[in-house]
């Protein structure tokens, strides 16, 4: 599918944005949030919509994210919407991210920069990680060792 967009070339590049639009003359809460598309590096918007600030507060407010970690190492984000003592589920908002893959990006060098990561931040770290990999290792040996019962 191909969309034409006036004064917008295939060589540019968009990106994703969202701001807060102030309403002159308007109260607070008659403000909107604008999310869409625009050429990277400027401000020109190729396209966007505007929802009013109240109603996505108030659905944000019910909105939990979450995320689980799979056996396998995969960590998974979730969400769920809740509204008068009932929760649905959202879905899978990404696919999942190997637990290597997510430590990998949150170590770099950038990020570490970023979050300004202490040496008590990755010693905690680390020591956190051991502990899971005593916890995987100990899970194992049960499954293991239930394997040779039953074989056995």
């Amino acid at each position: 599918m191909e969309f034409a967009v006036l004064g917008f070339s295939s060589q540019q590049t968009i990106e994703p944005f969202v701001e807060r639009v102030c309403l002159h003359q308007t109260r607070p809460f008659d403000n909107l949030y604008r999310f869409g598309y625009r050429v990277v590096g400027t401000d020109t918007i190729v396209a966007a919509i505007e929802i009013p600030a109240r109603l996505l507060e108030e659905v944000s407010s019910n909105l939990r994210l979450s995320c689980r970690l799979s056996p396998d190492g995969n960590v998974m984000p979730e969400s769920s919407f809740h509204s008068d003592n009932r929760a649905s589920s959202t879905g899978t908002r990404t696919g999942p991210l190997p637990l290597d893959q997510l430590m990998r990006a949150t170590l770099a060098p950038q990020n570490l920069r970023m979050e300004e990561a202490t040496i008590a931040d990755l010693t905690t770290l680390l020591q956190r990680l051991e502990d899971s990999a005593n916890l995987v290792k100990e899970a194992l040996a049960h499954c293991i060792d239930k394997t040779k019962r039953q074989l056995g």
